[in-house]
């Protein structure tokens, strides 16, 4: 028995023996770079001592000078030597160590094929090399970097695709991503596009049931009631309230609907207004504006403070403002306080504090207005709709207003929202659903509602649109395009004029003719041209002024002259009479051509209320359709007669003459304005309101007259 067991002592001894030689003969052949043999001895050694054969094969695997190289499992053995190490006993360490093998050692090499590793998915560049780096490498320290290059480049594969399934496809794939909140952000822009690119009611209303959490619901809820509201009228309004109960524009269209069917301020409208709306959920607010519809506010000034008075002289509005505007928009009207503006409405309150430095009035319950040196844009309520952050914004049209930022233009939507960002050289009111832009080269084109360029910047300058066609400018000749961008007349003419009786003038070669609205020309090019014909040549009721050797006279509509070509200058028939000039002296032709009144006048107007304000020697009066001289010319300056009614200026005094010639107030005053039949007055700085049915003054301020 103690032989038995000698032997088996004597055999293990030598087996131990034989591990530790194998060992050490492993790392002598790593170290003389004998791979193969390194990795045969490794291998063999791995039963005995697998955390330094683990090691070794790591080292070869993870060398890119043989054949072996294979860095991920270089990884997995460094791993598990790693594992093994950590798990062992001290007096095990103390033998590795001899072997020059320990924890640091270990984990340097873990460090250095990390790094290689991460090198390698650098170097791919791609998804796959990232999530294979990410899911064989779990506790590199670079994980994070690899996460965040290959959500980079999944972020901006979806960019590329520009769709909302590849957005949508990012983030249900990279719901942890940095580019998480934009790719949402696109997705739900790109959705509500996509969905609802035909913007029929019913793709809006479809994108609403189906997409109840998007952001553009609010968008869609006014796409749908822009779209069933297209000529803003009354039955449109109702349809829209009744078919869309929930929309969130149904208050809004009640406004309208209101304001369009009351919107002549007289009591038995309103009154019927009440028996046909019936189901008009603010009853108090249309008594109350029965009320003030029944008071017209007048702006006045006493003492240099401002106030507003009723026709009656009543002070409705203390004197206290150091300005306030003519008229009340929307219930509010602008005063101005301390250098700045604020608004009122009409019992006197401040409804917004006087803090603007600028303001329009209001217009859609929203007004643009500037703090300091910058734009924004505040509700009736006070509420700041746009951020102040704009150089500039314009009046809304369509739905859409121009800013500028960073002189840049970018157009915002009603709802405040930056529709299209500023980015381009220079931007226009939006017009039958597209607006010009001008991009960094210089060119114009049109976007549509959406941002979306949808007639190529390539003109050198284009206009509005205005019923269906705009004009273009290309190599300095003009030419017209439809609302679909095709070419309506080539870029061949020196100048077009605007369209009137579907006929615009059309210049080349200094000759003008006329084209109709398909681009056919209607009327050949054989009159002169002149600057002054590009408007004053337009037609007007169905006849145009035209020039022949430099003399004029009247077209119709289908190039037959109506008034000979005798004339050195023409002017539109007003009343049946049209001013004709003829050797430096202005009389009147009537439409058969026939010489009414001689030529005798330095200047004369249209007859209006049948008077026409005529010129000599720098006086002005007033002549019947016979003329005859009804006002002397006596006056420095007048204004054709509108109401009956003519403000004319005597030595540097201003007054009102009726058709008589009889001053309504003595020739004293140094300003005029009218409202309605209230006329405010200014004498001497003072003001004084005067009511022209009475004859008599309502109110004057301390001192008038005096």
């Amino acid at each position: 028995m103690k032989k038995g067991r000698l032997f088996i002592l004597a055999l293990l001894l030598s087996s131990t023996t034989l591990y530790a030689g194998g060992i050490k003969n492993a790392f002598a052949a790593l170290n003389i770079y004998d791979y193969f043999k390194a990795r045969s001895l490794f291998i063999k050694s791995m039963k005995h001592d697998s955390v330094s054969s683990c090691y070794g094969l790591s080292i070869i695997l993870s060398r890119n000078d043989n054949h072996f190289y294979n860095i991920d499992t270089a990884y997995f053995y460094i791993l598990k030597s790693k594992k093994l190490y950590t798990a062992a006993s001290l007096k095990q360490k103390l033998k590795w160590k001899d072997l020059g093998v320990d924890s640091g050692k270990i984990l340097h090499l873990k460090d250095t094929i990390e790094l290689r590793a991460f090198k390698v998915a650098l170097g791919t560049n791609t998804i796959d090399g990232y999530n294979h780096f990410i899911q064989v490498y779990a506790t590199a320290w670079q994980i994070q970097s690899a996460v965040d290059l290959r959500d980079v480049i999944a972020f901006t594969k979806a960019e590329k695709e520009n769709t909302y399934q590849a957005y949508k496809s990012f983030m249900e794939t990279y719901i942890n991503s940095t580019e998480y909140a934009d790719a949402k952000k696109r997705y739900e822009i790109s959705l509500f596009k996509t969905l609802t690119a035909d913007h029929s009611i019913n793709s809006f209303m479809n994108f609403i049931k189906h997409y109840p959490e998007s952001p553009y619901i609010g968008a869609a809820e006014d796409s749908v009631y822009s779209v069933a509201t297209p000529h803003h009228i009354v039955n449109e309004y109702y349809s829209f309230i009744k078919g869309y109960p929930t929309n969130r524009n149904v208050t809004k269209a009640w406004h309208k609907l209101y304001s369009l069917y009351t919107m002549d301020g007289k009591p038995e409208t309103y009154a019927q207004f009440h028996i046909q709306f019936r189901d008009y959920p603010y009853t108090q607010h249309a008594d109350t504006d029965l009320i003030l519809a029944q008071t017209r506010f007048y702006p006045v000034r006493q003492n240099n403070l401002w106030g507003y008075i009723d026709s009656t002289g009543k002070v409705r509005i203390p004197f206290k403002y150091e300005w306030a505007d003519s008229n009340f928009f929307d219930g509010l009207a602008a005063v101005a306080m301390n250098d700045k503006i604020g608004f009122i409405n009409k019992r006197g309150e401040l409804a917004i504090p006087c803090i603007y430095d600028e303001a329009d009035h209001f217009r859609k319950t929203i007004s643009v207005v500037k703090k300091g040196n910058a734009y924004g844009i505040i509700s009736t309520l006070g509420q700041t709709m746009v951020p102040f952050e704009y150089q500039e914004i314009t009046n809304f049209s369509e739905g859409m207003a121009v800013i500028e930022k960073n002189n840049k233009y970018g157009y915002i939507s009603l709802l405040g929202e930056e529709v299209v960002p500023s980015q381009y050289q220079d931007a226009g009111d939006f017009s039958e659903g597209l607006a010009y832009v001008q991009n960094t080269n210089g060119k114009y084109g049109y976007i549509d509602v959406s941002g979306v360029v949808v007639i190529p910047c390539r003109y050198d300058w284009v206009s509005k649109f205005k019923n269906g066609l705009a004009k273009i400018k290309s190599n300095s000749k003009f030419g017209l395009i439809n609302i679909k961008g095709d070419t309506i007349l080539n870029c061949e003419y020196d100048n077009i004029g605007d369209f009137t009786d579907t006929i615009a003038m059309v210049a080349q070669n200094n000759k003008v003719g006329y084209i109709g609205s398909h681009g056919e020309i209607i009327i050949p090019l054989k009159y002169e041209y002149a600057p002054d014909l590009l408007t004053g040549g337009m037609f007007r009721k169905g006849l145009a002024k035209v020039q022949l050797h430099k003399k004029r006279g009247f077209i119709n509509t289908e190039g037959k002259v109506i008034i000979h070509l005798d004339y050195d200058d023409v002017l539109p028939f007003n009343e049946g009479l049209a001013p004709a000039l003829s050797e430096k002296k202005w009389g009147y032709i009537n439409k058969k051509g026939t010489l009414l009144i001689h030529h005798k006048y330095d200047f004369v107007g249209n007859f209006c209320d049948s008077l026409a304000r005529v010129s000599l020697k720098g006086q002005y009066g007033f002549i019947d359709m016979d003329g005859k001289a009804i006002i002397a010319l006596q006056y420095d300056a007048a204004t054709d007669f509108k109401n009956g009614l003519s403000q004319v200026t005597q030595a540097k005094h201003s007054c009102l003459i009726d058709k008589t010639g009889n001053a309504i107030i003595p020739c004293q005053l140094n300003n005029t304005q009218l409202f309605g039949n209230i006329l405010q007055v200014e004498m001497n700085g003072k003001m004084a309101m005067f009511n022209l049915s009475t004859k008599a003054y309502v109110w004057q301020d301390q001192g008038f007259g005096k």
